[in-house]
């Protein structure tokens, strides 16, 4: 018997796919999509969440337009959710959608992140979008066809989806402008590289953490003028909810419970703006 995968190497192994075989899933994998997405009820700092499995081959949304401006080619099904907009709310749901895409990964299925390429008001319609509530994002999930067409390698290429920031530009040691150097071996290394391999809006990365002794302080780098094109939606808000379910659930998987919590006495630095800090038990 073949033994299940760690999120760790799912982490690693996982890319973006936009181009889907239009064959249907069997029934039998359809119900365990809706029994995981049924499990997700609220975020781990407590908003409550709400997540649709859209099928277009019902006959209500077959008279949908559910366009994704072209980025993604033959999927069949999408996954949304919808929350009401906060700070939290976008990290809750960041976390969320990250931690059942990682387990659709792990199923052999394809998935990509969509947050300001599809129709909002079609998919609101599909959904049963509640007043007051938005769809921060969604995502295709079936079987990614075996190569990658033109337009997604396109994409890909616009995106830099390949390329990263350096770790010494985004962990510090007490405050930004010391760089975090760990051992080899460290423990904490494996949690700091699936944040920094995390997939973001435009492959942003506009998470920053700030080490203390046993205490990581997740930090925003906002691009300047970035969010102007998203209205409600906090999209880089949602990046760092995935920050924080890629060290959460490696954490997890190495034995380790991470407490999490928003904290009034965390330090400011210019540029960066505060989010959330994390203690790891010894």
């Amino acid at each position: 018997m073949l033994k299940p995968l760690l999120t760790s190497d799912i982490i690693l192994s996982r890319t973006s796919r936009r181009t889907y075989r239009t064959e249907l899933l069997p029934d039998n994998l359809l119900e365990t999509i809706q029994e995981k997405i049924a499990e997700i009820s609220i975020g781990p700092l407590g908003t409550p969440l709400s997540f649709s499995l859209i099928n277009l081959q019902e006959a209500s949304n077959q008279k949908l337009k559910l366009g994704t401006y072209g980025f993604i080619q033959g999927a069949r099904y999408f996954i949304g959710g919808q929350i009401l907009p906060s700070k939290i709310g976008f990290i809750d749901f960041g976390y969320a959608l990250e931690k059942l895409i990682l387990e659709l990964t792990g199923m052999g299925l394809g998935t990509c992140w969509l947050g300001g390429t599809f129709d909002r008001s079609e998919f609101a319609r599909a959904m049963g979008l509640k007043e007051g509530n938005v769809i921060p994002a969604i995502t295709p999930v079936g079987y990614a066809t075996s190569t990658r067409g033109l337009g997604e390698r396109l994409i890909r290429l616009g995106a830099g989806s390949k390329n990263r920031l350096a770790p010494e530009q985004l962990f510090f040691d007490e405050e930004p402008s010391k760089p975090l150097i760990l051992p080899v071996g460290h423990p904490w290394q494996m949690l700091l590289d699936a944040v920094r391999i995390g997939p973001s809006a435009s492959n942003n990365q506009p998470w920053r953490i700030v080490a203390d002794h046993d205490q990581f302080r997740f930090y925003i780098s906002r691009k300047p003028g970035y969010q102007k094109a998203f209205r409600q939606v906090d999209i880089q808000m949602i990046d760092m909810g995935i920050a924080m379910a890629h060290f959460d659930l490696v954490a997890k998987e190495k034995g380790v419970i991470p407490k999490w919590e928003i904290s009034a006495g965390a330090p400011s630095f210019g540029g960066l703006e505060y989010v959330i800090s994390v203690l790891l038990p010894e």
